[in-house]
């Protein structure tokens, strides 16, 4: 093993999916009749929250998934490194969406990161020195490294013909360490198929991914 990797631990083999979220006019407000678009109104209360319903945190308005697939990233200046990321993500609007990230499914997931998902407008926009930290998602798509865990068949042939235009910035904050994340956030990137960003032979895949191409 390279000795760069020493300080990293090995991601650990991803449960089986649980399919967790359920169906939701949250989920039905994202994809609508028509399939998938980026984007969902918030119905706004126009008040304070009453006493007894208490304080929710944010984390909360995902918690039915509308947008929730499993994909692998490559650590941006070691691209032989990988993880496996489960993302969660809600709308923030109509151009952008933000992703929390799992090593898994399960309660004991360790949370890695986050991503933030812009559409192809937004990107195009960008001054060059920020779009350094952006991938996309066109080749992860095509090759079957990107799997919904929330949808099957036509409905996630939709969802994922809307992540295919949308570009990622990656941050993971556990890229590190075994019993605690160790050391500074680090960027990721996609799996492109051009050296360098190329799936590593010995990369572990979860079993929901393996038959995907490399």
């Amino acid at each position: 093993m390279n000795a760069r990797l020493s300080a990293l631990s090995r991601p650990r083999a991803a449960i089986p999916i649980v399919l967790a979220c359920a169906a939701s006019a949250a989920a039905g407000a994202l994809w609508g009749a028509g399939g998938p678009r980026i984007g969902s109104a918030h119905a706004e209360s126009g008040g304070p929250p009453r006493a007894t319903a208490g304080i929710k945190a944010p984390i909360q308005e995902i918690l039915h998934c509308p947008l929730a697939f499993a994909g692998i990233h490559l650590l941006k200046d070691m691209p032989e490194w990988s993880q496996v990321a489960y993302h969660f993500c809600k709308p923030v609007n109509a151009d952008l969406n933000q992703c929390v990230l799992y090593d898994g499914t399960g309660p004991d997931a360790r949370l890695l990161g986050v991503e933030y998902l812009v559409s192809d407008p937004v990107y195009r926009k960008m001054p060059p020195e920020e779009r350094a930290y952006w991938h996309d998602h066109k080749y992860e798509v095509d090759a079957g490294l990107l799997k919904s865990v929330t949808q099957s068949g036509e409905d996630e042939k939709k969802t994922l013909a809307v992540v295919r235009t949308l570009w990622g910035k990656t941050y993971h904050t556990w890229a590190s360490g075994r019993d605690y994340p160790r050391g500074p956030a680090r960027l990721f990137w996609s799996v492109t198929g051009e050296a360098p960003y190329v799936l590593s032979p010995e990369a572990k895949l979860p079993r929901e991914m393996t038959g995907a191409a490399r």
